[in-house]
């Protein structure tokens, strides 16, 4: 393993995941090699099985995105959960695939106050891996994506976002959105929309991704230190974190029973 990055404590960096192995290729703060994530994602895509034929979609869907606006105006919503993890190793992928693999990923991440550091971290450290161009900017969503709008140039004309359809006001999105009337203009692209919450584990175990070390002690959803706590149905007092880790949540509904009066992932 590489070494600390300045500032932050061992115990703070999310190299991955403390309990479940990672794919030896990804522990490392240097940047990931895209051609081998291209080739296990693609890899993956031919499986004759429904994560299978879920990424194959994803990946269609992205690919369709750099097609129709181009490289350039084209920008990433990242946060440090599962979900947004998942898309940003399928859009690594993609960009490997497309001859992109060694421009940087612009990216933005749209902050809570009183964040965890665990969260921090793991952004911190996927800023190397994935070799992010990304703009830290506090919520709330609405203001803050119009101010990420305003100043970038090119402006970005479509935003891949890991919302799933078991999320908030999700339920009739499809993969492509134009952003409702009084928000920021640009096309909401959601490769992962029909994905479930064992979909994206499965995803990530199956291929050794790091994730942020918080899903270990049983969160399922995060939000900020304020609003956010382990998953009450992943109680299990004989684990050392006191909770099961968040692959193990059996009814994916209760996939918020951990947030306090906030929708965001």
């Amino acid at each position: 393993m590489d070494s600390a990055i300045s500032g932050l404590s061992v115990e703070s960096l999310n190299h991955g995941c403390t309990e479940l192995p990672v794919n030896a290729k990804f522990e490392t703060t240097l940047p990931f090699d895209f051609k081998y994530i291209e080739t296990t994602v693609y890899n993956l895509a031919e499986s004759d099985d429904s994560l299978g034929r879920n990424v194959k979609e994803a990946l269609q869907v992205i690919e369709e995105t750099y097609k129709e606006y181009g490289f350039n105006s084209i920008a990433l919503s990242f946060n440090g959960g599962k979900d947004c993890t998942v898309l940003l190793h399928l859009v690594a992928a993609v960009m490997s695939r497309l001859g992109y693999e060694k421009e940087l990923i612009r990216t933005v991440f749209v902050t809570y106050p009183n964040p965890f550091p665990h969260v921090d971290a793991f952004v911190k450290v996927c800023i190397q891996r994935y070799k992010l161009q990304c703009v830290y900017l506090p919520g709330p969503m609405k203001q803050a994506l119009q101010h990420y709008l305003d100043m970038s140039e090119p402006k970005p004309k479509a935003i891949f976002v890991g919302i799933r359809r078991t999320d908030p006001y999700a339920e009739k999105l499809t993969h492509f959105d134009k952003t409702d009337e009084g928000w920021p203009d640009f096309m909401r692209v959601h490769p992962v929309i029909d994905w479930n919450y064992n979909d994206i584990w499965e995803f990530l175990l199956r291929l050794g991704i790091p994730y942020c070390s918080l899903y270990d002690e049983g969160y399922t959803s995060l939000g900020s230190m304020e609003n956010t706590y382990p998953n009450p149905d992943l109680l299990d007092k004989t684990k050392p974190s006191g909770y099961k880790h968040a692959c193990k949540l059996e009814n994916e509904l209760h996939e918020r029973d951990g947030r306090v009066g906030s929708s965001k992932k």
